[in-house]
């Protein structure tokens, strides 16, 4: 498996899903709800001023997890 940073995880897990970068997304045990990919990556490029702070994540067919046995930062919201 590959570590990445969450941006590049985030358009990984576009390119292989059918919606693109319209798929909807959840964080676990959030109350917020789906947003979508696109809507992701732009709250991340909002919200960190140091994109190689957050490195060491990896896809998996559960989800994004945070390095390789982390928990669960992203999955994908069954349609």
């Amino acid at each position: 498996m590959t570590e990445m940073t969450l941006i590049e995880a985030l358009e990984k897990l576009a390119l292989i899903k059918k919606n693109g970068l319209d798929t909807l997304i959840q964080i676990p045990d959030s109350a917020n709800g789906s947003i979508t990919i696109s809507e992701a990556i732009k709250a991340i490029r909002d919200h960190t001023p140091d994109i190689s702070e957050t490195d060491n994540y990896i896809i998996g067919g559960d989800g994004i997890r945070k390095g390789e046995k982390g928990e669960i930062v992203y999955q994908v919201k069954d349609e």
